[in-house]
Order: C-alpha cells, then structure tokens, then sequence
C-alpha cells in the first residue's frame, strides 16, 4: 500500500475529516487531499506531525505491504425482512456507511441504485409472497473497493441469466427484473453471482471509489 492510501485509511479509521487532520498538522486540507492521491509527498517534518496527529508511527505510514500479510477488510452485516417498506431502512444503513467511508456521492448514489434493484429482486423473486423471511446485506471495504454482498435462503434463482422465467414459479414484474440487471451492470463494476448450498442466492456488487474528494472532505 503506498503512502497516501495508508494516510486515507488510517484517518477514516481515526473518524477525521481533512479539515481536522489538516489543522492538526498546520497544513491545507488541499495539501492532505494531494498527499492521499499521491500528487505530492510531505517533507518529513510534514509526515512527522500527520503521524503524531493519527496517533500512529512514522514508519506505519511509509512501510510496503509486501509482507505476504493482507490487510482485514472491514465488514458490516444487516439483516432484512422481505418487505418493500424496510427498502429506505436498508437504504439509510448503507448511505450512513458510505458517508463514514467518504465515499464520492456519485459512487454512492450509484451503490444505493445498485444495491435497491437488487434488494427488490430478492424480495419479489426469491420468497412466496406472505411468510416473512429474512435476506442479508454484507457491505467490506477493502482499500479502494466497496463490495455489497446479498444473500438469500429463498428460490434458487441466478438473476444475470438471459432467460425467462417460468411465471408458475417466480411472481412479480419479469421485464422489470431484466431491467434491475440492466442498471446493477451499468452503475457497478463487477455483479456476480453464485448459489450453495450453505448461503443459498449469493449476489456480489463491487465499485471501485474514484479519486475525487468524498462527502467529508
């Protein structure tokens, strides 16, 4: 990892914006936003103070991660009736995640576009329509990657086929379906799926974060 990543992730975990980290140090939010894109390096008196200021060592921001040890990725887990109406619940939990992340609001705006045709999918598609059943939302952030995770116990069904479905066995809208696909693919860079036996339906979102300034900058 180099510097500026390392610097990104260590303030986010500290809970500071730019703003406060840049005054701790006696430097421009602008300097540390360009310090974290790696557009410029700190003197070491700079990265001295940046360090004192997260509270973490000098060394810890300039040693690679070449040690054949990964990082843990940071993983949030929400559990969901499949009601429509708990949709803005959902929606609400990941947007607060997002904004603790500093994730850019357009990334963010297309994750919760993403993530809510999937949801409906999973509501309409994979359960009967009556019993209340649950589905999990699972949200990792892993450097610049935001990974959304849907996992259901209902109707073994791969939405990212091109196929129809058999109207006996899945209720709902079939051609706003095929559309929900449509958006997920266009707004994420990566939606996969598997089934198994142990998770059931497993849907994966990943978007990566782009390098302009997120909402607490």
């Amino acid at each position: 990892m180099d510097i500026g990543a390392r610097l990104r992730e260590v303030r986010i975990l500290r809970g500071m914006s730019l703003r406060n980290l840049a005054r701790k140090v006696g430097v421009s939010a602008s300097f540390i936003s360009q310090v974290e894109q790696n557009k410029c390096q700190p003197s070491l008196d700079t990265l001295q103070r940046i360090s004192e200021a997260l509270e973490v060592t000098t060394s810890y921001l300039l040693e690679p991660e070449d040690n054949g040890v990964s990082a843990p990725k940071e993983v949030l887990e929400l559990r969901i009736p499949n009601r429509l109406k708990y949709l803005s619940t959902l929606a609400d939990f990941l947007k607060s995640v997002c904004q603790n992340h500093e994730v850019p609001t357009e990334d963010m705006e297309n994750i919760l576009l993403a993530v809510d045709e999937a949801s409906t999918n999973v509501i309409k598609y994979a359960y009967q329509v009556g019993p209340l059943n649950y589905f999990k939302l699972r949200v990792s952030f892993d450097r610049n990657l935001v990974q959304i995770d849907l996992l259901d116990q209902g109707r073994r069904f791969n939405p990212l086929e091109d196929r129809h479905f058999d109207k006996e066995k899945f209720t709902g809208d079939e051609e706003g379906l095929g559309i929900g696909i449509q958006v997920m693919k266009k707004v994420m860079d990566d939606v996969r799926y598997r089934y198994s036996a142990n998770d059931g339906n497993h849907l994966t979102l990943i978007k990566r974060i782009s390098q302009s300034k997120g909402n607490g900058q």
